[in-house]
C-alpha cells in the first residue's frame, strides 16, 4: 500500500500541472477535454463551470497572486479578455485596455516568479488591414481599440515574461456550448428568417474552434515560443463563408444577401482584409489548418 501511494505522488509530481486563466470560455471549454495527461487548474468569475474551479478576478493582483500560489503551475494559459465585438470595445475603452492589456501585467509578472511558460491569445485585429496575409514578423497597427488592446497587451508579454508564446487567431467558430458562434449563428439566423445580410468587403481567416484547440494542445506539448499564428487556411469574407455553409448543409444560399461594412453600425471598425499567414504552422506542427469545407462537413455532421 506505502509503495502505491508513494508511486502515485511521485507520477503526480511529474506530471505537468496547467493553470488556465478564463477556462470558462469559448476556448477554454474546448480546449479543457484535450488536457487530460496533465494536472489542470481551472479558473471562474461569476459562475463555476467545473466542480474544482477557482475564483478569480483578473483585474485584481492578489486574486492572480492566490491562483497561481494553488497552482504553482509549469504552464499558464491566458484565455481571459474582453471581446463581445468591435464597437462594444471602442466604447468602453477603459475595460477594454484593463482586461486585454492591463492584467497581463500581473499575470506576465507571476509566470516569471513561477518560473511558468505562459501562452495567451491574440488576434487578427492588431493589424491594419491594409494587405492580408499577415506574417508573425509583420509590424502591428490596429485601427480599432480592440486590437489597440489587445496589441498592448502583446507587448507586455514580449516585454516581462521569459517564456512565452503569442498565439494569434481569427475568427473562431464551430458547436460551443458557452457562445454561439458565428457558424451557429448564420443556421438560427436562416432557420427563423426570410434573408440574412452577411459582409463581403471584409477578408479574415476563419478558424474552426476544434481544429484550432488540437493545435494549440501542439504548442503546449511542443512548447513552441514567440508568436504563432493558428487560424484557418482559407481567406474569405462571411459572405463567403456563408454561403459555403449553407451549400454543404443543402440550404437556400440565396437567403444570404452580400452587404458593405458600411451598412453597419460597427463597419467602421472592421480592418478590410486581416487574414493571417499560416507557414509557421504548417512547417512546425503535425495538426494543420484544416480546409472550411472538409471543417464544415464535420461540424454538420456533429451538430446532427
Amino acid at each position: 500500500m506505502f509503495k502505491l501511494l508513494y508511486l502515485k505522488n511521485v507520477y503526480q509530481l511529474m506530471v505537468k500541472k496547467i493553470l488556465i486563466l478564463g477556462s470558462s470560455g469559448l476556448t477554454g471549454t474546448s480546449l479543457i477535454p484535450l488536457l487530460k495527461e496533465y494536472n489542470v487548474f481551472t479558473t471562474y468569475h461569476s459562475e463555476k463551470i467545473y466542480e474544482n474551479d477557482i475564483y478569480l478576478d483578473v483585474l485584481s493582483y492578489k486574486s492572480l497572486q492566490n491562483v497561481f500560489e494553488l497552482s504553482v503551475p509549469d504552464i499558464v494559459i491566458n484565455l481571459t479578455g474582453i471581446y463581445k465585438n468591435l464597437e462594444f470595445c471602442d466604447q468602453n475603452k477603459d475595460l477594454a485596455m484593463n482586461m486585454n492589456c492591463n492584467a497581463l501585467k500581473s499575470i506576465s509578472k507571476l509566470a516569471n516568479e513561477f518560473d511558468s511558460f505562459l501562452i495567451t491569445i491574440s488576434t487578427d485585429q492588431v493589424f491594419d488591414g491594409s494587405k492580408g496575409n499577415y506574417k508573425e514578423s509583420d509590424e502591428i497597427c490596429p485601427i480599432n481599440y480592440y486590437g489597440k488592446s489587445k496589441a498592448e497587451g502583446e507587448k507586455i508579454v514580449q516585454s516581462i515574461v521569459k517564456k512565452y508564446c503569442i498565439i494569434r487567431t481569427s475568427m473562431l467558430w464551430g458547436e460551443n456550448k458557452i457562445r454561439k458562434t458565428f457558424s451557429e449563428f448564420i443556421l438560427d439566423e436562416i432557420e427563423h428568417n426570410d434573408k440574412l445580410k452577411l459582409i463581403e468587403d471584409q477578408i479574415t481567416s476563419p478558424t474552426y474552434l476544434k481544429n484550432f484547440c488540437k493545435m494549440f494542445f501542439e504548442v503546449i506539448e511542443k512548447e513552441i515560443f514567440g508568436i504563432i499564428h493558428l487560424s484557418g487556411p482559407e481567406k474569405i469574407s462571411r459572405y463567403e463563408f456563408g454561403g459555403k455553409l449553407l451549400k454543404i448543409a443543402g440550404l437556400d444560399t440565396e437567403k444570404i444577401i452580400p452587404s458593405k461594412r458600411s451598412e453597419f453600425s460597427f463597419g467602421k471598425y472592421m480592418p478590410r482584409d486581416t487574414s493571417l499567414n499560416i507557414d509557421k504552422a504548417t512547417t512546425m506542427l503535425d495538426i494543420n489548418p484544416e480546409e472550411i469545407k472538409i471543417s464544415m462537413q464535420k461540424y454538420l455532421h456533429e451538430i446532427n
